[in-house]
């Protein structure tokens, strides 16, 4: 099969080392030796997110990382603050109304990072309608990187849980769950930890555990309740943490991946990404292309760009993907054939990666003229 550089923004091009691991032979996913290979990843896992809380891995996607979480905490009739500046935003909303609870918008214009001084605002006059907020870190259909931790701040003065969705952002921004009172998040294995799909990654603070007991209904469901995660955990700690069949091998992929991230330092890495978004960002403004997200706002492994003038995105992406064998993402939401998406993470942060990326649309462009 024809190689082709993959810049979506997830899953994302994984290190030949770390893809190696999905290839060894299957063993149990049980027993002494592998419950201490398990913890190993869980304890690596747990510093770059930056936290002394419970964590889990389930296998599934962050989409089974969110609905663990919500499902867990959220009950019916409950009013949630949803902060809310794309598509992913959007999407937490949509779920917490699964869960028959009340998703309540504070929204800001797709494109703009929200702001912690009006959320504060606005908490300071209804936060006595809400005990929980939930926002996304790194919205990658817009390519905004949402302040988290000034956010935490003002959540935090108000008394209220806060969840993250950081399924884009840990492991390639930083991210202090402890530190920036975060009480419960989310990322995945396939984009900024730098490993294959197929692992939900979830912690949560003894203030989420407070509120999952204190509940006055049960949360309905098995395989995506974290009280159930708990209980396996906690009585079969010695011998299989978990009521599941664990993707052996996914584990396997993640530890290698957080040992290389340790190899080349958290902070190395997230400097490293942030000088190739700022690079490949200014690269696509010189071509007279305009990106979803100012500079100020911009996250540092993702980027959406507004289509060339009388270019459909899909049209841009199928001349990358035939004739340069670049893949890149389409526009989400109200995105969706106006703009595409870039991805530039783990090994696509690198000038190997994003400067065949300009050359191309540089050429496209020029043909178009």
């Amino acid at each position: 099969m024809e190689k082709k550089l993959l810049m979506i923004p997830g899953p994302i091009e994984i290190a030949p080392d770390v893809l190696n691991e999905m290839n060894v032979p299957m063993e149990p996913h049980y027993g002494v030796k592998w419950t201490n290979f398990y913890y190993d990843t869980i304890e690596r896992v747990k510093k770059i997110i930056g936290t002394e809380s419970d964590t889990f891995l389930h296998v599934g996607s962050g989409h089974a990382a969110i609905d663990a979480v919500i499902g867990s905490i959220v009950e019916e009739g409950e009013k949630v603050l949803v902060l809310s500046n794309g598509f992913f935003g959007e999407r937490i909303a949509e779920i917490v109304e699964s869960f028959r609870g009340t998703a309540v918008q504070f929204k800001t214009d797709w494109g703009k990072a929200l702001s912690p001084s009006d959320i504060d605002d606005y908490l300071n006059d209804n936060h006595e309608k809400f005990s929980k907020v939930m926002v996304v870190h790194h919205d990658t259909s817009t390519g905004v990187r949402n302040p988290v931790k000034e956010i935490a701040r003002v959540v935090k003065k108000y008394g209220l849980l806060l969840f993250v969705d950081a399924v884009c952002s840990i492991g390639v921004t930083e991210f202090k769950m402890d530190e920036w009172g975060i009480d419960a998040c989310i990322t995945a294995s396939q984009k900024g930890l730098g490993a294959p799909p197929g692992l939900a990654i979830i912690s949560v603070n003894d203030k989420a555990w407070e509120v999952i007991e204190n509940r006055k209904q049960k949360p309905t469901g098995w395989y995506l309740n974290l009280a159930t995660m708990r209980e396996f955990a906690e009585k079969q700690k010695e011998w299989q943490p978990y009521g599941i069949t664990m993707a052996v091998n996914n584990v396997k992929a993640l530890n290698k991946a957080l040992r290389n991230i340790e190899e080349e330092g958290l902070e190395s890495r997230i400097e490293r990404h942030d000088n190739i978004g700022r690079y490949f960002r200014n690269g696509i403004r010189a071509l007279g292309l305009e990106t979803g997200a100012s500079e100020e706002d911009a996250a540092n492994n993702v980027t959406v760009i507004f289509n060339p003038e009388g270019m459909g995105s899909q049209e841009l992406i199928d001349i990358l993907e035939q004739e340069y064998q670049i893949m890149i993402a389409n526009g989400l939401g109200v995105y969706a054939g106006k703009a595409f998406r870039v991805g530039h993470m783990n090994l696509g942060a690198s000038k190997n990666s994003v400067v065949p990326v300009i050359n191309a649309l540089d050429e496209i462009i020029d043909k178009k003229l």
